[in-house]
Formats: C-alpha cells, sequence, structure tokens
C-alpha cells in the first residue's frame, strides 16, 4: 500500500527564483490606492473630496496598518469620513 502525501494547508510553495505575479500586481494596485488617498488629502480641498469604492475598501481592510507618505493624512482621512457620516446620520441609523 502506497502513501500518498497530501499537501494538508493546500500552499503550494514556489521555487526560488520565481515571482509571485498575482502578489505582485495586488502589491501594486494597493500602493497606487494609497497614493491616490494621500494626494486627495493633500490638496488644497481636501474637506470636499470623495473616496471611490477601490479606496474605501483598502481603508476597511488595511487601514490600521497603512502608512502614508504624509503624516496629516490619516487625520484628514478620518475627519472626511467622519464628517460624511455625521451629514448621512439619518440614513445609517438603526434605531
Amino acid at each position: 500500500m502506497n502513501i500518498i502525501n497530501k499537501n494538508q494547508n493546500n500552499v503550494v510553495l514556489l521555487k526560488d527564483g520565481i515571482e509571485n505575479k498575482k502578489l505582485k500586481e495586488a502589491q501594486d494596485r494597493f500602493h497606487v490606492i494609497v497614493g491616490s488617498i494621500d494626494v486627495k488629502m493633500q490638496s488644497a480641498h481636501w474637506q470636499v473630496t470623495a473616496f471611490d469604492d477601490e479606496e474605501l475598501e483598502v481603508l476597511a481592510n488595511f487601514g490600521e496598518t497603512i502608512k502614508f507618505p504624509h503624516p496629516t493624512t490619516a487625520l484628514r482621512v478620518a475627519a472626511v469620513l467622519s464628517t460624511f457620516l455625521l451629514k448621512h446620520r439619518e440614513v445609517f441609523s438603526y434605531e
């Protein structure tokens, strides 16, 4: 009876020197989106800018770990999102 060694953790190890193209594409997309958020928050009219769906998705998934190029970006993002929620309080109320 032959015993077949199974890969129990469903992880396929790549050989050294082989680049994971999907990982590289995802990292590049992440950096482009973080850069666009930073550019918006450093503009003169950052108070009235809106985030698109991809930017909101990145903020929701990685918001606590993102290191923005400028130190004021994270503060301004929090201010813009808080202002939006206060303006639309009735829509998002669960009472």
